[in-house]
């Protein structure tokens, strides 16, 4: 219970059983319910000034800013407690102490405490704009003592403070009350029409590209390693430098950024926690190390490094996060890169299913693109696509680069020398070419079916991969290519031989164009 829902008999009660030695503290405050700090208060200002200390204060209670900071040093020093310092200064209750503490702590200034809540502060009533007027004149004649004028005029200070802001400001024109019926849309004058419509555009506008603005600042779907564990803090970065340097309303930037203003501003005032001043100082002492010793140590080492520097014990991950932050990294026995998955646009069933047997030529194909080095470990890629039916080549290219215009060109001379009525089945890889959406429609436009290997399983596309088998055991591995010239020039006559003289058994001895030319 609070000690306003005592009477004076009751503590008077409770303050004789004491001094009767009647019980002891504790069964005394169990009794009457109370606690014993209460219960020391009581007899503290009873001794103090009597029956009428036991009189709780109705008033509100003044303090000067002087009074205040004393109050919160003497106690900050360690010298009082909490009730030495409310005794000392004759400080109604310790929650107030606590409430200044918590004030000077947070860095906020200890004002001198008001005047209190009034009747006149809370009952205001209606008044003309002449009226207004005079108050707001007079409140400034006499040193804008808010309170006395809602005294002398019966309104609110409230009312008072806001009349006399509007006139410095503006003068007594501000202090007219123009609210009034809002026009309805049906009434609006054709000027008032076009007017709402282009500030609707410029406000829609606006919002277009400060969206288009801040989804450029917070592109990616990585978390990135950072100091501290501030949530949404690239959000909040995006926000300051749009609203700094696009002059963009910070409303407008927390509404697309999902955020609110007081987070916010809470981040942009917020300081930084031990723990970040901490990493910037193990960033700092790990780039020093880094330089050092020439980038040779990893995490580990750093680690043991830091440790003994810093006397403490750091987690291996909060030095490899650190790592992170700072682009620190060893020169020695680097990490692989691993291959991130894409999603592919486009995909198709496995159709051919490891049927590699054909009725008649141009009725399934295999396509695949392989990759061989030359010279300074320059490379090259050649795209080819093979008829299952004879194992004849149809169509091949060779490039630099490993693009769709590679496969793009390949499909289109294969499709060149098909006849009319054929459409065969081709069977490819799910490598970025053939799921890309532009080789779908050149399959579609020339009434093609797609099928694709199973993921990871390569056996899917074996003609084509026994055919780069066979070119690289027969030709590549042979040599040794200087140039791109040298390397294309033994793919055409190798893909000529292949083609036209290297018989096979299971053609019946003969070569595949001759096997096709017989069967035609």
């Amino acid at each position: 219970m609070s000690n306003r829902s005592h009477s004076i008999e009751f503590k008077l009660e409770v303050i004789q059983a004491y001094n009767q030695e009647m019980y002891s503290v504790r069964e005394l405050c169990s009794k009457y319910q109370i606690h014993v700090t209460s219960l020391y208060e009581w007899i503290e200002k009873f001794e103090k000034a009597g029956k009428q200390g036991l009189v709780s204060s109705k008033k509100w209670r003044t303090y000067s800013d002087t009074l205040k900071e004393a109050a919160v040093t003497d106690y900050l020093s360690g010298s009082y407690s909490l009730h030495e310092v409310v005794r000392k200064y004759n400080i109604s209750t310790k929650s107030v102490l606590r409430g200044w503490i918590k004030k000077y702590n947070s860095h906020r200034k200890l004002k001198d405490t008001g005047k209190g809540r009034t009747n006149s502060m809370a009952k205001g009533r209606t008044t003309t704009w002449e009226e207004r007027k005079e108050i707001a004149i007079y409140c400034m004649k006499n040193g804008k003592n808010y309170q006395e004028t809602a005294d002398k005029y019966k309104v609110s200070y409230h009312q008072v403070y806001h009349w006399v802001k509007k006139y410095e400001l503006d003068g007594a024109e501000a202090l007219k009350d123009n609210r009034g019926r809002t026009k309805m849309e049906s009434e609006w004058s054709p000027e008032e029409k076009i007017k709402v419509q282009m500030k609707r555009m410029e406000w829609e506008n606006e919002r277009l590209r400060a969206e288009n603005e801040f989804f450029k600042k917070v592109r990616g779907n990585r978390k990135e390693a950072k100091i501290n564990q501030v949530r949404y803090e690239d959000r909040y970065t995006a926000i300051q430098e749009l609203h700094e340097e696009e002059h963009f309303s910070i409303t407008l930037l927390c509404k697309i950024a999902m955020v609110t203003r007081a987070a916010y501003y809470k981040w942009v005032n917020r300081l930084p926690t031990e723990r970040e001043i901490q990493n910037k100082e193990l960033i700092k002492a790990m780039t020093d190390l880094h330089e050092e010793v020439e980038g040779i140590y990893g995490y580990r080492r750093l680690k043991m490094n830091m440790n003994r520097q810093f006397k403490k014990k750091f987690n291996h991950k909060r030095i490899q996060r650190l790592m992170k932050v700072a682009g620190i990294k060893s020169v020695i026995r680097k990490k692989k890169y691993r291959y991130k998955p894409s999603v592919p646009q486009q995909v198709a069933e496995n159709l051919l299913n490891r049927e590699f047997k054909a009725t008649k030529p141009n009725e399934k194909w295999v396509t695949d693109v392989t990759e061989f080095k030359y010279g300074q470990s320059q490379k090259a890629y050649l795209s080819a696509i093979r008829d299952v039916y004879d194992g004849s080549i149809v169509s091949y290219v060779i490039s630099h680069r490993n693009n769709n215009l590679l496969v793009f060109q390949t499909l289109d001379l294969a499709i060149a020398r098909l006849k009319e009525g054929e459409h065969p089945l081709l069977h490819s890889d799910r490598g970025f070419q053939y799921t890309s959406y532009q080789f779908k429609q050149k399959l579609d436009k020339a009434k093609m079916t797609h099928s694709m290997s199973r993921v990871g399983k390569c056996i899917d596309n074996a003609p084509m991969e026994s055919f780069w088998g066979t070119l690289k055991c027969e030709k590549y591995y042979l040599h040794t290519y200087k140039t791109f010239e040298e390397l294309s020039k033994d793919i055409n006559n190798y893909i000529y031989f292949y083609n036209h003289h290297r018989y096979q058994e299971k053609l019946n001895d003969l070569s595949p164009m001759e096997y096709r030319t017989k069967i035609a």
